[in-house]
């Protein structure tokens, strides 16, 4: 997800091991405390009044892609995997890194849970509540495997990857040393 975001990011983290201390930054405290009221407070509530068995904060591996990620929340019904994503943010953009994080969740539960994932729930919070549908298809199944390969790609190589600089780069731990 990071590296569709900025590939850079795959190179100062985990090529150099420079830690980004996001855990220091209030936005990312904000998000995680978020995220686990939301994991710990009212685990029966089904969003959408979808009836089956609700997963939460899954953690899970692909033996396939050699990858691992966590599902926030997960509805499973008879049929299929519905996946619930949370975001703790006003901006409410469909970035490729969203869809990037959607496609692997998506690829991760099919393989370990054994059904199809065909829809997803963004749901941001902050200010308010929008909740947005997406339908995982193919291409953005796809496209997250690409994003993978080339996640891999620049961990393997050790080469710093081009990258773009724009207002992502304002507020960017890594501004200080990214050339």
């Amino acid at each position: 997800m990071t590296h569709a975001f900025c590939p850079r990011f795959t190179y100062f983290e985990i090529v150099l091991g420079i830690d980004q201390k996001e855990g220091k930054r209030g936005t990312i405290q904000s998000g995680r405390a978020y995220h686990s009221r939301h994991s710990t407070t009212n685990k029966t509530y089904k969003i959408k009044n979808i009836q089956g068995k609700k997963h939460i904060e899954l953690l899970l591996y692909s033996k396939k892609h050699s990858f691992s990620g966590k599902i926030d929340e997960a509805i499973e019904t008879e049929n299929e995997i519905l996946l619930i994503e949370r975001k703790y943010s006003d901006h409410i953009l469909l970035e490729p890194s969203v869809k990037t994080q959607l496609g692997l969740l998506a690829i991760l539960a099919e393989e370990n849970i054994g059904k199809k994932v065909n829809n997803a729930l963004m749901i941001f919070d902050k200010k308010e509540r929008i909740e947005i549908p997406i339908k995982i298809t193919k291409k953005i199944k796809q496209q997250a495997l690409l994003m993978l390969q080339k996640t891999n790609h620049t961990i393997n190589s050790g080469n710093i990857p081009y990258s773009k600089h724009d207002n992502r780069c304002t507020n960017c731990c890594y501004r200080k040393i990214c050339t």
